[in-house]
């Protein structure tokens, strides 16, 4: 039917987290493409990550007026075919996204729904019975789940069937392209980067002790600290812990840094580490950042980046809260300039087979072609059984 397309629900940048990075590349791609689309764009401009997850005024009004725009369009203007929605792992967010989901179901639209992390299915089970039957009986009408590896296919089989769940990677470009070689390698000290949102548990704390264990043996070592503070509370915390770890003086904290400043962390740095046990982890775009910049890679073995980095290859993964697993892996790279070179390079030829943003494209459009280009509002089983697992790297 002329004029219909897919209506996109999700936020853009700002703030840059990994769903916003997410749903803007692929309208990106979708642009690229040509594929006819609307928008309804769930980004709030005043978004700070301290108030997520939190009842207010402010996040109730934008949520009502995201509604009754997903509303106009499926009712009144004629334009969609079938919906795209991201969905939150836990309240309120999540009940925000189920009205999103009854929207399409009353009026009759197929809809495909993305989770970006792994906790789903936890936050399901903690629930109530009630509730959990109102969640599945919702989520359980999506025409197809998306998830982000293989290992977090179980996060979303609690509420859809698992013959309806397909896995499509995240995919990030740095920009420009790393060069080949760093301009300071083989000078001065080895230098470790930990980059992500600064709550304790994506490991930034985890990760000042593991370098306070390895300056006891290695003193050519420094380290940066980037990212954003969730809170102002958090960042004197850590601030401080690090000056009773006694290594103030081996740390910077760069805090937010975007575009070009990034790529320049990036390429200023040896040895990336995140030794997340964040309970939402999916699979984060900054490690796909980090094997973009040629950084091997060292994190825990924890929701999706397990299938990401691949141990004693692009990096080495090591347990949660294990400081001393983390020190003795950075310790084994900074001793050891030709395997950070080997593990980096073999971390870019991953990066740029599997989790290229053009990558992360070509699998989102292969998945969402049966009901973007459907003429009879619903995708034939023919178009469903050639997404199999064929999407995954």
């Amino acid at each position: 039917m002329p004029g219909r397309a897919l209506l996109v629900i999700g936020p853009e940048p700002p703030p840059f987290t990994g769903m916003e990075i997410a749903t803007r590349a692929l309208l990106e791609e979708l642009d690229a493409a040509g594929w006819a689309y609307v928008r309804v764009d769930t980004a709030d401009p005043h978004d700070e990550l301290s108030g997520r997850g939190r009842w207010s005024r402010h996040n109730v009004r934008k949520a009502l007026v995201d509604l009754r725009a997903a509303m106009s369009l499926c009712f009144f203007s004629g334009r969609v075919r079938a919906m795209y929605i991201p969905i939150a792992q836990e309240f309120p967010g999540l009940f925000r996204d189920l009205t999103f989901i009854a929207v399409a179901i009353v009026s009759r639209r197929p809809f495909i729904i993305h989770l970006h992390g792994g906790s789903f299915c936890e936050f399901f089970r903690s629930q109530s019975f009630l509730v959990r039957r109102a969640i599945r009986a919702l989520v359980g009408r999506a025409a197809l789940g998306i998830v982000l590896t293989d290992t977090l296919r179980p996060a979303l089989s609690c509420a859809l069937s698992e013959q309806r769940i397909v896995v499509v990677p995240n995919g990030v470009d740095l920009s420009p392209t790393p060069v080949a070689a760093r301009s300071h390698e083989g000078t001065g000290p080895v230098r470790l980067l930990f980059f992500s949102s600064l709550l304790p548990s994506k490991g930034s704390l985890i990760f000042l002790e593991a370098l306070a264990l390895l300056r006891r043996t290695h003193e050519n070592i420094v380290a940066t600290v980037a990212g954003t503070w969730p809170s102002e509370e958090i960042r004197t915390e850590t601030v401080e812990h690090t000056e009773r770890l006694g290594i103030a003086e081996l740390v910077t904290f760069e805090g937010a840094v975007y575009g070009p400043a990034k790529q320049d962390v990036f390429m200023q740095a040896d040895i990336f580490c995140l030794p997340s046990h964040y309970p939402q982890e999916g699979q984060p775009l900054v490690v796909l950042e980090a094997m973009a910049a040629e950084l091997p890679v060292v994190a825990t073995a924890w929701r999706g980046i397990a299938d990401t980095v691949v141990d004693g290859v692009t990096g080495f993964l090591v347990p949660i809260s294990d400081p001393v697993a983390v020190s003795n892996k950075l310790a084994e790279l900074v001793d050891d300039p030709d395997l950070r070179r080997r593990m980096g390079a073999e971390g870019r030829r991953r990066h740029e087979a599997h989790f290229t943003q053009k990558a992360f494209g070509a699998r989102m459009l292969q998945v969402l072609e049966p009901w973007a280009s459907m003429a009879d509002g619903t995708a034939s089983d023919a178009r469903l059984n050639r997404l199999d697992r064929r999407v995954t790297p």
